[in-house]
């Protein structure tokens, strides 16, 4: 078929969420009050779905012979005692939620290339 790709690039850091469409480069920052939460990344699961949702529209809006995007979530802070399953999985949620097909969650450090995204050359959490 003559489908469409494209690929949405989540960096999650405390309190903001930077999204990057690969295929255009757009890329859009937005403060979320639900990344505050004092023991961990994810404070409210409907509001950080509801910011990725709105972000999504903007980079990535539905249209005919494109498909839904493949999300890479990427949670650049660092937790006391790493991430729970639990919290990885409610990321990877999120992001199922606001329309991806698919969604990858890298467990890498460092912020990834373009072309490591897209050959998908990084590791990914145990439990997803």
């Amino acid at each position: 078929m003559f489908w469409i790709k494209r690929h949405l690039y989540y960096q999650v850091k405390k309190g903001e969420v930077t999204v990057t469409s690969l295929e255009d480069g757009k890329s859009i920052t937005r403060a979320c009050s639900a990344l505050n939460h004092p023991r961990t990344l994810m404070g409210n699961f409907m509001e950080i779905e509801d910011c990725f949702k709105s972000i999504a529209k903007e980079l990535a809006p539905r249209r005919f012979l494109l498909q839904a995007p493949i999300a890479v979530v990427h949670l650049l802070e660092s937790v006391e005692g790493g991430y729970t399953n639990v919290e990885i999985r409610a990321f990877r949620e999120a992001a199922l939620g606001a329309g991806a097909r698919d969604t990858f969650m890298p467990s890498n450090k460092s912020k990834l290339s373009e072309t490591q995204i897209l050959s998908r050359d990084f590791a990914e959490w145990d439990c997803v």
